[in-house]
């Protein structure tokens, strides 16, 4: 039988001169069993990234949202940062070293790394269990006082946190929103005592009450006094001294520690010797004031009214920033005759004026519930692998071990004005990239060869462009398309592993830049990490339409040098053929348009990673160009188009 003829073959019912099934046919099923099997996992990774980008959300402040460290050691709280102003331009008053204010600076990101401050933070920690709180527990807000000079430099050398009066105690306060044991149960005063802070009730403004007549200001005793708009003969209101709560026995911790962020602006700006405050004059405002209110002072020196007025400046900011605000406390409503109003229950009706003498901060009114000059995301600090199996596998297989290469390099480096961090992304970018080009490079040969059969498909399109309502026409078009790509080896589904894979990972780094704090606390050519750049450009810092322009004009490059580098292959077509690329190319250019629009609206970290990004799709696109050109191109790779 060994010599009879495999014509006969033909008439079994297998077609196959040998039992079984054919070992090739084997393995491509399963190969492509495991491809989709691998494409669903990589989609669903891609689908929960996006997800877990929208609702686990992170911060570009350190001490917020979701952060990495290898060690709970090494947890860094929020530090908010407070400066000495500068002379406002023009300004005569000031004598150098002075200021009228300490401004709070809310777009400062300080990183207190345990590499320099390890002493700082084991002293936090320990603040933070005697006042009954957990430092660095999950979901937990902190609050620390940074104060620099108008140098930016530490007000006391080599403190990075401000302390008062007690020793070893900071300006600092943390606070739980979901975990009971974590709260923070009472706060200890940096300060042995408070101040008296009195301050001119709101409702009546200098401006109004004096007038400027040469070089001094007159009084204007009718301004003291608010009176009934329907009956000048009644007073409503006299012009008072309102106070700020100044007892320390408050049982509200978060109330106490914003009346300590209030001592500490109030003594460092106007109690300080050698400051404008202290120079000027020789009573204190409440004296001053005092004296106006009861009719012994009527005119006073230009200088009288400036220290006044920048004193009532500075302090209504500080109360603002402290959430000191005006207690609800209001005049009973008057007739034109004076009489009381009444509402139909018998209660009195209020004017909507506020009482005279007013105390700000009173545990009575104050509505201190959240911990003032925190976060606005709470902080969830990874520490280790285990602790991310709690957000799932987008923070286990992706995020952590890009966090982990990041830390592993950047950490260890000194800050060198950013360079380090550029470094880090650099080598990240290369790292990331690398991976996905050895995972994607069949598709990425695929995508190039895609690119030299638009042409092909140009011509495909406009056979058919006149018969775009017939069903049965526009079928037969995509069956050409269909064998246009089967004849040359192409799948076009090929094209979209790579942005299946990119995604996620560019998801990943975006997330890991806004959770590494040595990342996202970068400081570089200006260029803040945590800083959102059309914010800051709309707020006069126009040094940032750069980094803005640059990255659009990479992510434009990018996308268009691939198609420059093939416009050869354009020379000979047809008006209907060219036509009918332009309406191909039409999605490629709304998918531009989104990008340039999603990379405007990314803070600066991303935005300079996305630079990068760009910049390799670049050389990468190069690269292949010229690889194409290779005799090993050829004889792997290259195929003569067949039509």
């Amino acid at each position: 039988m060994e010599n009879r003829s495999k014509n006969f073959d033909y008439f079994k019912p297998s077609g196959q001169s040998k039992k079984g099934k054919d070992p090739k046919k084997i393995r491509k099923i399963v190969w492509l069993v495991v491809k989709i099997i691998f494409y669903v996992l990589l989609f669903a990774l891609t689908l929960g990234g996006c997800v877990q980008t929208m609702i686990v959300k992170s911060s570009g402040f350190t001490g917020a949202g979701t952060e990495f460290y290898d060690s709970s050691a090494k947890i860094s709280p929020t530090v908010r940062t407070f400066k000495q102003s500068t002379a406002p331009k023009g300004d005569k008053n000031l004598q150098p070293g002075e200021y009228y204010s300490i401004n709070y600076s809310p777009e400062s990101n300080f990183h207190l790394s345990h590499k320099e401050y390890s002493k700082t933070i084991q002293e936090l920690r320990n603040q933070a269990e005697s006042d009954g709180a957990k430092y660095g527990e999950w979901h937990g807000f902190s609050s620390s006082i940074q104060y620099l000079n108008s140098k930016n430099e530490f007000v006391v050398k080599e403190q990075p946190i401000h302390k008062g009066e007690k020793p070893n105690r900071y300006l600092f306060a943390v606070d739980n929103s979901r975990n009971q044991d974590a709260k923070m149960k009472k706060y200890e005063s940096i300060y042995n005592s408070w101040n008296e802070i009195v301050f001119l009730d709101p409702d009546f403004k200098l401006d109004e009450i004096f007038k400027k007549e040469g070089e001094s200001y007159t009084l204007n005793k009718d301004k003291l006094e608010i009176k009934h708009p329907k009956n000048e003969d009644i007073t409503v209101k006299k012009a008072s001294l309102y106070s700020v709560y100044s007892d320390q026995n408050i049982d509200n911790p978060k109330l106490k520690y914003a009346r300590d962020v209030l001592e500490f602006l109030y003594r460092e700006t106007f109690l300080k010797e050698g400051n404008y405050y202290k120079r000027v004059s020789n009573i204190s405002y409440k004296d001053l004031i005092t004296q106006v209110l009861n009719g012994q002072k009527t005119t006073l020196t230009s200088s009288e009214y400036e220290f006044i007025k920048n004193y009532q400046n500075a302090l209504a900011e500080y109360l603002k920033i402290t959430d000191m605000t005006k207690p609800s406390i209001f005049k009973p409503l008057l007739d034109k005759n004076g009489v009381q109003q009444f509402d139909k229950n018998g209660n009195v009706k209020d004017s909507g004026v506020a009482d005279e003498n007013l105390v700000y901060g009173s545990p009575v009114f104050a509505n201190h519930t959240k911990l003032i000059l925190s976060a606005d995301e709470p902080q969830i600090a990874f520490t280790s692998f285990a602790e991310t199996a709690k957000y799932g596998p987008f923070f286990m297989f992706l995020i952590w071990p890009i966090a982990q290469l990041t830390m592993a390099i950047r950490v260890p480096l000194p800050a060198a004005a950013g360079w380090t961090t550029i470094l880090c992304l650099i080598v990240a970018v290369i790292i990331t990239r690398l991976l996905v080009l050895a995972i994607t490079w069949k598709a990425t040969m695929s995508q190039s060869m895609q690119e030299e059969l638009r042409v092909k498909k140009a011509k495909i399109d406009a056979k058919y462009a006149e018969f775009k309502n017939n069903k049965e026409m526009r079928m037969r078009q995509q069956q050409e398309v269909s064998a246009l790509y089967k004849k040359n080896g192409i799948n076009p589904f090929d094209s979209m592993l790579s942005l299946i894979i990119s995604i996620p990972i560019f998801l990943a780094m975006w997330r890991v830049i806004q959770s590494v704090p040595e990342l996202k606390s970068t400081s570089w050519l200006g260029f803040d990490f945590a800083a959102v750049s059309y914010k800051r450009l709309l707020s006069g810092e126009w040094w940032y339409i750069f980094l803005l322009v640059t990255t659009a004009l990479t992510q434009v490059l990018s996308m268009l040098i691939p198609r420059l580098l093939n416009k050869r292959n354009n020379k000979h077509l047809t008006i209907e053929q060219k036509q009918a690329m332009r309406k191909n190319d039409k999605m490629q250019w709304v998918m531009m348009l989104v990008f340039i629009i999603m990379t405007v609206i990314f803070n600066a970290g991303v935005q300079i990673y996305w630079i990068i990004t760009n910049i390799w799709s670049i050389l990468q696109a190069i690269a292949i160009h010229f690889f194409k050109k290779t005799e090993f191109y050829k004889k792997r790779y290259n195929k003569k188009i067949v039509s």
